[in-house]
């Protein structure tokens, strides 16, 4: 029987790449599964547009799995109780982390959409879960971010609308992991709706999601008019397999 690899396609370009490669060069010698853990009801609408194109090109269909709770993080946030933390979001744990342990079998294959410059992102997660087998196809070949752009673009599908909108990552609009001047500051160009729900909730929840410097954070509500200058190092915001807390100690 053929070992059974699930590539974890997130919406992301780089996802939708590996997941291309597994389909076109490993179906001969592993049962491949391209599974999405479905959060698309809070993300751009134009993600399902890109899902379609990407389930098109992949010639294969795409497995979608969901919350048994949970179905927006809006939600997980006001029956939790929390937003985010140090370890990332409560979100990602209860929309993507629970159910894709829950699908998946101890003697799984995983494939995750990070690129060749992403090393220390793979070795924290490998650290944090020693007991998962997993291949990280897009660096096995030497794999850029950039190399995954060219490759959709070639394949005549647009980048999700996040990335042309100026966007570093394809989160949900108003992620409660950004914490940046200037990221809140697009949230609130770009999505002026949700920028307010964020301000209302994260008032309730007493969480302070901009920092203004380091370890001085304010209410979202507080943050003056832009622009703002986007910070030299790449905030950490990836909705990827490290972030969410972990579920040992939910």
């Amino acid at each position: 029987m053929k070992p059974r690899m699930l590539c974890w396609f997130s919406c992301g370009v780089p996802s939708a790449v590996a997941s291309k490669i597994c389909v076109d060069e490993l179906s001969a010698s592993h049962e491949v599964l391209i599974v999405n853990c479905d959060t698309k009801s809070s993300e751009h609408p134009d993600n399902y547009r890109f899902f379609n194109e990407v389930q098109a090109w992949l010639g294969v269909k795409i497995i979608e799995i969901r919350s048994k709770d949970y179905k927006r993080i809006e939600e997980v946030a006001e029956k939790t109780r929390w937003m985010s933390g140090p370890k990332g979001a409560r979100c990602t744990t209860e929309l993507k982390k629970i159910p894709r342990l829950n699908f998946a079998r101890p003697d799984d294959i995983h494939v995750f959409g990070m690129t060749v410059g992403e090393r220390k992102r793979m070795r924290d997660f490998e650290q944090r879960n020693p007991d998962m087998i997993v291949r990280w196809i897009l660096a096995e070949k030497n794999i850029t971010r950039a190399e995954c752009d060219r490759r959709i673009k070639e394949a005549g599908i647009r980048r999700p609308m996040m990335y042309e909108l100026g966007f570093d990552n394809n989160n949900c609009p108003g992620c409660f992991k950004g914490s940046s001047p200037w990221y809140w500051d697009m949230v609130r160009k770009h999505f002026p709706v949700i920028f307010q729900a964020r301000c209302v909730q994260s008032r309730e929840l007493g969480c302070k999601l901009v920092e203004i410097r380091h370890h001085v954070r304010i209410f979202l509500d507080e943050l003056p008019p832009g622009p703002f200058k986007k910070r030299a190092k790449k905030e950490r915001m990836s909705c990827g397999p490290e972030c969410g807390i972990q579920t040992n100690l939910l």
